[in-house]
């Protein structure tokens, strides 16, 4: 059977399956079943075909096979009921997916396990499917109710039920991509590791930390636990879009998954803040609909509207926001294209016909607003501009060369003003870690600091001040002024910045614990301060100590730096520009454009 007649048949078994709903028409009793013979009356099923096929003007045979087919899931069902109840035995209903042609064809009795759900884990039964179907375990990753089974984990506590469905994916490996099976199952908690390792500094503590900011490209100030569980969830969203651009999306929808599963670790509150969640759900329903998954597309049609909530939410309903954030609809225009056809697709497959050809109709006319002329793509292109960013300015300016390419100038502006704004960020905590923390555990307020120093006093005699004031301005310009202050500071700074040897010999011949003077002897470590003069030579010295710049990673230990930059490679291979994963060209939304609209005889 050809696949569009697997689509037709698809969805007309669910119009069938919804009109017997909602007639309260059951296939498996009489008259339509026989239960003590076990035989089903064809009489009774071809009169209520002959009803349905002039009711959804399709032919009588159509209908009748869909009725036969529907009326055999049902007894099976219910036989698999029996079994559990009998013998404790749960069926699970297989779904390969992503499989070459060249792999072995299982019958139909490979594609349904009988297992005990509370002593078998997840390995377990992916070792049993892989005996099965005769293929690799290592080659197989299992997906149920739209989560990644745990394989250390007994399958009965991951919510997995008798008649459940196990979506089994088989993931190609090659020796050019992989050094051995095991590595493209690794990355996962390679990916899970990494980024919450990066994501533990604060920016500016490790040059590879990990920092989560908004769609203008602005840090947000979140909680710890916020931030790493967001840090890890966006990185596996990066895997899978890199895996998506390859067109690898069985392994997409593993990653993908994921960062589901720890997205909803999240509060609700913050997913509304961005936009990832939204579009993660839209990316999942697109790996299905390429996987050609199709029964599992009406499954996803939650995770559509939660993507629709999201995608409006943060950039309007007719993209208004973007505009005023951005000034320019770019990618975001596609997403919302790749959203209406997998609603007018998944609308398909539910038997919902009316709308699914007023989705598909309404997609086919965005596609068409943003279709991009090749000679006006060119002249970008010979000016020196990316295709993509070419591409998606010229989308966002309707062809407009003249304000495409003004939008394309305004954003580098901006990308180069967040970039310039975080190194601002990373230089003032920089300074806040040096300036410390006041007597109370608040921290030296930087603008008063600086208010002080630019009023010709010390930046190390101010900061010493503003801790020991706890903050207050006046109580602070005395101390500054305060000569015994002085020499205080200086002897503590002066003794911190020794050289251990030293400080040891010094302290071992101090005979008092005395605070210095203006003259006499230093004790204590300190070297010998005997006027005013070296005391402001010695605090002109400490304050380049205080000011230098420094390696943003100067504290970590070489073990920590060496991970830091092993972490940093597992990640950055697979961050990509927020438009370089979808093909900007529609190619694909095109061709399934066509293809369902073949289907509808639209």
């Amino acid at each position: 059977m050809s696949s569009k007649c697997n689509l037709a048949e698809s969805a007309l078994q669910a119009r069938i399956r919804d009109k017997l709903n909602a007639e309260n028409v059951k296939l498996w009793l009489e008259p339509f079943f026989d239960s003590a013979n076990g035989i089903g009356n064809d009489v009774e099923i071809l009169a209520l075909a002959s009803r349905y096929a002039a009711e959804f003007g399709h032919l009588e045979d159509e209908v009748a096979e869909c009725l036969y087919s529907l009326q055999r899931n049902a007894l099976e069902r219910l036989a698999e009921r029996d079994l559990f109840k009998e013998t404790g035995l749960s069926t699970i209903r297989l779904k390969l997916s992503g499989f070459p042609s060249s792999a072995p064809s299982p019958g139909n009795d490979a594609t349904r396990l009988q297992i005990n759900l509370s002593s078998m884990n997840g390995k377990d039964l992916k070792v049993e499917i892989a005996r099965t179907i005769d293929m690799s375990e290592n080659q197989l990753k299992l997906i149920s109710h739209g989560k990644v089974i745990d394989e250390n984990k007994i399958l009965e506590l991951q919510d997995i039920r008798n008649g459940a469905q196990v979506m089994v994916l088989f993931l190609p490996v090659t020796q050019e991509s992989y050094k051995d099976s095991e590595d493209s199952l690794r990355q996962l908690e390679e990916t899970k590791d990494s980024a919450n390792y990066l994501a533990g500094y604060s920016y500016g503590d490790n040059m590879y930390s990990l920092q989560v900011a908004d769609q203008s490209g602005k840090a947000l100030d979140l909680p710890e636990s916020e931030k790493r569980s967001l840090a890890v969830a966006l990185a596996l969203h990066d895997k899978g879009r890199s895996a998506l651009k390859s067109q690898d999306f069985s392994r997409a929808l593993i990653f993908l998954l994921e960062a589901d599963g720890i997205y909803n670790q999240c509060q609700s509150a913050l997913l509304e803040r961005v936009d990832n969640y939204g579009i993660l759900n839209l990316d999942i329903a697109w790996c299905y609909l390429s996987l050609k998954c199709i029964a599992e597309l009406p499954s996803v049609e939650a995770r559509l509207h939660k993507s629709e909530k999201s995608l409006h939410r943060s950039y309007g309903e007719n993209l208004e926001r973007v505009v005023a954030l951005k000034g320019s609809t770019g990618w975001e225009a596609a997403l919302f294209v790749r959203l209406h056809l997998l609603q007018g697709i998944a609308a398909y497959h539910l038997g919902h016909i009316e709308r699914s050809k007023f989705l598909l109709a309404k997609v086919d006319e965005e596609v068409k607003r943003l279709q991009v002329s090749d000679d006006q793509l060119a002249e970008l292109i010979n000016m020196g501009y990316g295709s993509d960013e070419s591409r998606v300015a010229l989308r966002a300016a309707y062809g407009n060369v003249a304000a495409a390419v003004d939008l394309i100038i305004r954003r580098r502006e901006e990308e180069a003003k967040n970039r310039q704004q975080e190194k601002d960020d990373s230089k003032r905590r920089k300074l806040q870690k040096k300036l410390g923390e006041c007597s109370n555990g608040d921290p030296v307020n930087i603008q008063l600091w600086r208010s002080i120093k630019e009023m010709g006093f010390n930046a190390m005699i101010a900061a010493a001040a503003l801790k020991r004031t706890n903050n207050e301005i006046n109580a602070a310009l005395q101390l500054v002024n305060d000569i015994d202050f002085m020499t205080e500071v200086v002897s503590k700074a002066s003794r911190k910045h020794l050289p251990s040897t030293t400080q040891d010999a010094q302290e071992s011949s101090s005979t008092s614990d005395a605070v210095p003077s203006t003259s006499g002897s230093q004790s204590g470590g300190a070297p010998d301060i005997p006027n005013e003069l070296d005391i402001l030579t010695a605090l002109a010295h400490l304050e380049n100590s205080l000011l230098a710049e420094s390696p943003s990673d100067e504290h970590l230990t070489p073990e920590d730096a060496a991970r830091s930059q092993k972490a940093y490679d597992v990640l950055s291979k697979d961050i990509s520009a927020e438009a370089d994963y979808i093909d900007l060209t529609l190619s694909a939304e095109n061709s399934y454009i066509n293809q369902y609209k073949e289907l509808l005889q639209m």
